[in-house]
């Protein structure tokens, strides 16, 4: 009962630590959008697709370092990194299809559009980094079968 109690306590942290680096895609691509839009006079979804570009990429950082880091520091594999580059592109392609979906067929605003899709993405994204992405990030790995024979064999 007490490790489900830790693994919850745990589960609750990284959730909260996403919404907080989450912030950084919403607020980024909000004032990315304003700039480019206000100052810049650029179409809305060059301005969008930009500012969001931009905001992942910083997103990246701070979600493999500080989100869902190992306990041990170590880097993350390629894999995680291939699968994060996936995943966040397609979440960049499903944010822009909300937005101008929202604009297209709702009349909304980008400003409102981004606010409705940010509460989509405060769950989808921690579920998809959680359980696909990062899946392994907080597990000891097992030996592998050369691993464990190596130790049988010289009594270790």
């Amino acid at each position: 009962m007490k490790r489900s109690r830790k693994q919850l306590i745990r589960i609750a942290i990284q959730f909260l630590k996403l919404q907080v680096a989450g912030n950084i895609i919403f607020w980024g691509t909000y004032i990315g959008y304003f700039v480019s839009d206000y100052f810049f006079n650029k179409p809305e979804l060059w301005a969008l697709a930009v500012a969001s570009l931009i905001a992942h990429g910083i997103f990246f950082v701070v979600s493999r370092e500080w989100v869902f880091n190992t306990e041990t520091g170590e880097k993350k594999s390629s894999r995680e990194i291939k699968r994060f580059i996936i995943f966040m592109g397609f979440n960049y392609f499903l944010n822009l299809a909300i937005i101008e979906g929202l604009r297209m067929y709702f009349g909304l605003s980008p400003y409102i559009g981004q606010f409705i899709s940010g509460f989509f993405f405060g769950i989808w994204t921690y579920v998809g980094l959680k359980f696909w992405v990062f899946a392994g990030a907080n597990t000891t790995p097992k030996p592998t079968f050369i691993q464990s024979t190596k130790k049988r064999k010289h009594g270790k």
